[in-house]
């Protein structure tokens, strides 16, 4: 027995009879469940076919079907179908006014009212199985639709079958009318219609099938066949019966967003493959060898099959897995995930993402290419893989990942350019150092202008089982964007606006008159403020409001509006791919303003220049013109530098990276190398722009997509009266910092960084973070604090170490010197022999900067003068010092006790020997190695040496200077001394700081040779 659609119509209606009643409210579960348990009798009849009411429930998941038919074209089929005159006609299209507050379904409604069909509903009963058919027979008529689809194409025109959709609408009453009307257009809104809820409450096995056959047609036969047969009753079950098919796309798994480095692990376990996100279009690829030479089927994301589409993919696919090969690894099939992407021979790399129209067709038409470059010789399709599904009818959704892509790995043949294995590597959440090699990894990709990360925890692909793990079987994807303030772009003029009445009526907002607005940059700035000249606009994007915003925008802007052909006042450029070729229908003379953020930048189809990718508002400005905009240059010079700035040569960009998204970090969770502290916070009041607005010129920002603030410097305690005040800053006497002529402040001699910051550098780096700008910012307005005299002289009232907090990335992130491969005659070791060089900085830690920013007071030691550069071994003047000890741990802190020789670059570094050397009650210090020779010290003390172990060449100078010494023990054995990275000292006095506040008592972390000691972790080698 057929279904009816009226049954249908029924849950619509009261789904949004209730929606309307309470507000807010889009769909109520508890009436979708009513509903199917009151049609249990209908629905689960052996007889009975599932995919036709499916299709009528989630018209929106039937991407293998296009009608080609909008609002505009169905109106003219249901005038026609229904004989209407000329002034119902004019009412059938008043959807297109806002003041009617309708879309075409209410309009359809309205007209059925007033005059209902002489053919009763009752008469001839339309059933969602006639609705099905006459749909598939529309979509098989047209091009756009899936090959399966069309292969079932009649003889009959398409305007017979565009007849045969009338005739349902002649059978139809006013309510069902409406709903078919919004079914075809595969939108139900204002009801939105959750799928798990649906397929759940239809069957509880149903939702697990359409994860490994995600096809409502099959997904509904599937169904059928297990509940005749009556073999299955649980998930558990079904997972031994169900299994990929070829041809049948597979269902994708959940996908999250991870807002920080903490909230991604705080959803994972275990080993996590973290893998480089690529920007192109998601390839499902089926091989079946029983076909032959057509053996490729591919499938997007959306589900439809873009085989012929995506034809030049073909030849690198038969590449990779030796198609037609004896030495091919498959023997029937199989199924796997990857990324197309574009890649250049001539740059060696992967091109941006707009370039992919240039050659993949849709359906078999090039879209979007009017302002393209033509295809060059040397650009071709290349796959990423990173996963596989099914091997010769073996299911992989089962097996972990892991084990997965050592099955890819095996499959797979990569071919430079053309095809390859995602870049990917395994961090361990148990580990205490998760986070910063988290941390460390995505700032990475972010100095290699990534589009993100891709976080995959060692599940299984799909877990059928009904008590699982939460999170399990979920990627997460890890962008910049997606954490604070980043991708904020600027401030855009709001020149027009449309309305759309199906999107209004989701707002639920009364007399809602425009729900998309078209955002411009001006064309001419300077001529509009030097001169007064008419302003033209560029509009660059189209965007929507949520309904707070648009609420705000209704009652505290509502500007003043014409029609387009009335409007004298601005002038607006608005390419033919902007908004898929639909048009403002009011101006606004004085457009108001609007901050936007973005993902990236893209060149949308047919128009050539650069816009904001997946542009949002951030903020609607009520006190700003537009003559505060950016101008249409400086956002094409903003996209350029973004797009085509050089990979750094050095680890500046990384280090402030890592240091900025460690100060974004919650404050509630911290790891081993990075502790949230207790602290007095500084509050800037300034809002990002102003504080873009009032920074010094000269100030050297990174080389980044968004702005990233400086390090934050601590605040040292004021030394006594008559002594030498060292600089609040230590930018102008850091190890490598250059002034802005290129002079390094301390030798005097040219600066040898490989990424010399002349003026040019300068201009390139501060215009690209002039306006995509972060949170960070925020950070460095309070990175100048006030004097801390006071803040001492109150510690000294109190008698006690106030604020004993600091980051100990304040100073180094600017003088990080590039990583070195240490070679020399010096006896050197390796902390790990698997690893291919000495990589210190793998295992460094440069999150010592707690989470939040504030100003903070560290005593520099008890000392009674200042270090005198001319002094060997920076002898202080007071010997006094000699004598002063570990400010947080004096009894149990053995760093005192060590004979410590620092390089010379590491001796001429304030922040070591003024701050962490003296915190830590070392007066004392060695500038060359023969000094051991010629002092009468105790021979029992520990020698030490701290090198910056990234100068590659001065470390190894320095250590053949130790080796020259020719140290000997008191039996006149030759002597080696363990040589360190600086950096171990900032490690120890985080982790001190951490152990100080909870008043844990010390252990052998802290010892020079302890197990778990953290010098182990800098470890250079012997000298």
């Amino acid at each position: 027995m057929p279904f009816l659609f009226s049954y249908v119509c029924d849950m619509l209606q009261r789904l949004e009879d209730s929606r309307c009643a309470r507000t807010g409210l889009k769909t109520d579960p508890s009436i979708i469940r009513d509903w199917f348990r009151a049609q249990h009798g209908l629905l689960y009849r052996d007889d009975y076919n599932s995919a036709a009411l499916l299709s009528a429930l989630l018209p929106e998941k039937r991407t293998d079907r296009v009608y080609f038919i909008r609002e505009k074209k169905l109106q003219i089929i249901i005038g026609r179908a229904l004989g209407l005159g000329r002034s119902r006609i004019a009412e059938l299209g008043r959807w297109t006014s806002p003041e009617a507050r309708a879309d075409l379904a209410d309009c359809v409604e309205s007209i059925l009212k007033q005059t209902p069909n002489p053919v009763s509903p009752t008469h001839r009963p339309v059933t969602v199985e006639e609705i099905d058919q006459v749909l598939h027979r529309l979509a098989a008529a047209c091009r756009f639709s899936s090959p399966a689809v069309r292969s079932s194409a009649s003889e009959n025109r398409p305007a017979d079958q565009e007849l045969s959709l009338g005739d349902l609408y002649r059978r139809l009453s006013a309510r069902d009318a409406k709903w078919l009307t919004r079914l075809i257009l595969k939108n139900y809104e204002p009801v939105i219609l959750d799928p798990h809820v649906v397929c759940s409450s239809y069957h509880p096995l149903l939702p697990a099938i359409l994860k490994v056959q995600d096809h409502l047609a099959v997904a509904g036969r599937i169904l059928d066949t297990l509940r005749r047969d009556r073999t299955v009753t649980g998930s558990n079950e079904l997972a031994e019966h169900l299994k990929p098919t070829l041809g049948v796309k597979v269902g994708r798994q959940t996908w999250l967003k991870g807002r920080s480095i903490k909230h991604c692990l705080s959803m994972l376990q275990g080993r996590v493959s973290c893998e480089e996100k690529m920007d192109g279009e998601y390839c499902q690829i089926h091989i079946d060898l029983r076909k032959g030479y057509d053996c490729i089927q591919i499938f997007s994301k959306s589900g439809k099959d873009s085989t012929k589409d995506r034809m030049a993919l073909h030849n690198s696919i038969r590449q990779s897995l030796q198609l037609g090969q004896p030495s091919c690894p498959l023997k029937s099939g199989c199924i796997l995930e990857g990324e197309l992407v574009i890649y250049s021979d001539k740059h060696s790399r992967v091109l941006d993402f707009h370039k992919i129209r240039k050659h993949v067709t849709r359906s078999g038409s090039f879209l979007g290419t009017g302002k393209d470059s033509q295809p060059h010789p040397w650009e071709h399709l290349m796959i990423v893989y990173y996963d596989v599904l099914m091997v010769d009818n073996e299911s992989l959704l089962a097996v972990k990942h892991s084990e997965r892509f050592q099955r890819l790995r095996h499959l797979i043949t990569q071919i430079p350019g053309r095809s390859a294995l995602v870049k990917r590597e395994i961090i361990d959440c148990t580990r205490r150092s998760a986070v910063s090699d988290l941390r460390r990894a995505f700032a990475k990709c972010i100095t290699a202008r990534g589009e993100g990360l891709v976080l995959k925890a060692d599940d299984p692909y799909f877990d059928l089982a009904t008590q699982r793990r939460p999170y399990s079987c979920c990627a997460i994807k890890l962008k910049k964007e997606y954490i604070g303030c980043f991708g904020d772009i600027g401030d855009f003029a709001v020149v027009g606006a449309r309305f759309d009445a199906a999107k209004a009526r989701t707002y639920n907002i009364p007399r809602v008159k425009w729900t998309h607005f078209y955002l411009g940059c001006l064309e001419n700035k300077d001529e509009v403020k030097r001169f007064g000249k008419q302003p033209r606009f560029v509009v660059t994007s189209v965007v929507e409001l949520n309904a707070a915003q648009l609420g705000t925008f209704m009652s505290s802007v509502n500007p003043e509006s014409v029609r387009p052909e009335d409007n004298t006042a601005i002038t607006l450029r608005i390419e033919p791919g902007i908004d898929s070729g639909k048009r403002p229908s009011v101006i606004f003379p004085r457009p108001p303003v609007f901050d936007i953020r973005c993902f990236s930048f893209d060149k949308e189809g047919n128009a050539g220049y650069w816009s904001p990718r997946f542009p949002a508002v951030a903020k609607i400005h009520c006190d700003r013109t537009y003559h505060d905009v950016i101008s249409f240059a400086e956002l094409q010079e903003m996209a350029a530098k973004e797009k085509e700035a050089p990979l750094p040569e050095d680890s500046q960009e990384l280090l402030g990276w890592i240091a900025t998204l460690e100060t974004l970090e919650p404050h509630a969770m911290a790891d081993t190398t990075s502790q949230s502290t207790v602290s007095t916070v500084t509050t800037s009041t300034q809002s990002p722009r102003s504080l873009r607005r009032s920074a010094p010129p000269d100030r050297i920002t990174p080389t980044s997509p968004t702005t990233r603030a400086k390090p934050i410097q601590p605040v040292r305690a004021a030394p006594a009266r008559g002594q030498l005040t060292p600089p609040t800053s230590s930018e102008a006497q850091m190890p490598g910092s250059t002034s802005p002529d290129g002079i390094d402040k301390q030798s005097g001699a040219p600066s040898t960084r490989k990424r010399s910051l002349d003026s040019s550098a300068q201009n390139e780096i501060s215009q690209r973070a002039k306006v995509r700008r972060c949170s960070a910012d925020r950070v460095d307005s309070t990175a100048r604090s006030p004097s801390s005299s006071r803040a001492q002289a109150a510690a000294k009232q109190h008698g006690s170490l106030s604020a004993t907090v600091t980051g100990t990335t304040r100073r180094n992130a600017q003088t990080a010197p590039a990583r070195p491969v240490l070679s020399s005659s010096v006896s050197m070791q390796q902390r790990d022999s698997g690893d291919k060089h000495l990589d210190v900085q793998k295992s460094l830690s440069f999150q010592g900067r707690p989470s939040q920013s504030f100003s903070t007071v560290i005593p520099s030691a008890q000392t009674n003068g200042p270090l005198s550069a001319n002094q060997p071994g920076g002898e202080p003047t007071d010997s006094n010092t000699a004598a002063a000890r570990c400010l947080l741990f004096p009894d149990t802190c053995k760093i005192p006790t060590y004979s410590i020789l620092l390089s010379p670059c590491v001796a001429g570094f304030p922040w070591v020997t003024d701050d962490l050397l003296s915190g830590h009650g070392v007066a004392k210090f060695l500038r060359d190695p023969r000094e051991w020779l010629d002092s009468k010290q105790d021979g029992s003390r520990k020698k030490v040496v701290l090198v910056d172990a990234r100068r590659k060449e001065a470390t190894v100078t320095f250590l053949q200077s130790i080796e020259a010494a020719r140290l000997r023990r008191d039996n006149g054995e030759r002597e080696y001394v363990p040589v360190y990275h600086w950096k171990a000292l900032e490690a120890i006095r985080e982790e001190e700081l951490k152990y100080s506040r909870n008043k844990w008592r010390p252990g052998s972390q802290f010892s020079l040779n302890g197990s778990s000691s953290l010098w182990r972790r800098f470890w250079v080698g012997l000298a």
